[in-house]
């Protein structure tokens, strides 16, 4: 037998306790239990997979019902209901067993949102999440706080690596090239004795280290982490927050284009 926690709102959004059962201990103990998509809120129904448990709610929309156990939810037509796969998966709360970042990895709006921080780095501008917000999630309330936690994520990190990995190949470049070209940049700056450039491009060198996620790399006696720069960077402008009207999603072609001509 299993127990699994959850807060639903049946219970105030208080922990409670939930059994899950092999059929035999359900039968060892006389509990009546259905097909899962027969279950109504309080029934025992036995899932695809063969365990057993409480359904929590049934909700009713506009062509199909979906059911709520435990262990997740699933729609009442040809879906099947299993238990193994979300425990093995830990993901109790939805119908599928992926991740909240391993899901919004695969929509579109994420793929815009990555390349327009691809492009920022690889051009050397200042990281705007403005924009990005606008791209991935232009309907939430602050959305530039909204890709900043998306950013967080290490799936995310790993989609903008290998976005960036794309583009430097694609112009055939390495990281390396990248890095000389920085740092012969700021050689010429520092024998002109031009400050501004040589901060520009320190800045641009770090930007450089925050496209590598998780991963450090060794300049001179400086050790650099870059995975807690950007995260860093990301959790001081979180707590500068101000509250915005809400506004809808943009295609990412359009927010594009507004900001080309907006910088000519």
């Amino acid at each position: 037998m299993d127990f699994i926690t959850r807060k639903f709102k049946k219970n105030n959004y208080q922990d409670a306790t939930y059994p899950v059962y092999s059929e035999e201990e359900a039968t060892n103990r006389e509990i009546k239990y259905k097909s899962w998509r027969k279950c109504q809120v309080g029934d025992f129904g036995i899932s695809d997979d063969g365990y057993i448990s409480e359904c929590i709610y049934r909700k009713k929309y506009k062509t199909k019902d979906q059911v709520t156990f435990p262990f997740g939810r699933q729609w009442v037509c040809q879906s099947k209901l299993e238990y193994i796969p979300h425990r093995n998966s830990g993901q109790y709360s939805q119908v599928g067993i992926l991740s909240w970042d391993e899901q919004e990895a695969g929509k579109t709006r994420t793929k815009n949102a990555v390349k327009v921080y691809a492009e920022m780095m690889l051009n050397g501008d200042l990281i705007d999440w403005n924009l990005i917000g606008r791209v991935y999630r232009n309907d939430q309330e602050r959305p530039d706080l909204t890709a900043k936690r998306l950013f967080k994520k290490e799936r995310i990190q790993r989609m903008l690596d290998e976005e960036i990995q794309k583009a430097l190949t694609e112009k055939n470049l390495s990281r390396g090239d990248v890095l000389d070209m920085i740092l012969e940049g700021i050689e010429v700056a520092k024998k002109n004795k031009d400050a501004s450039n040589i901060l520009r491009g320190a800045e641009q060198f770090v930007r450089i280290m925050d496209m590598l996620p998780k991963k450090s790399m060794q300049t001179d006696t400086v050790q650099i982490d870059m995975t807690s720069t950007i995260l860093d960077k990301i959790a001081t402008e979180e707590k500068q927050s101000l509250k915005m009207s809400q506004k809808k999603e943009l295609p990412y072609e359009e927010i594009k284009k507004s900001k080309k001509t907006s910088s000519d």
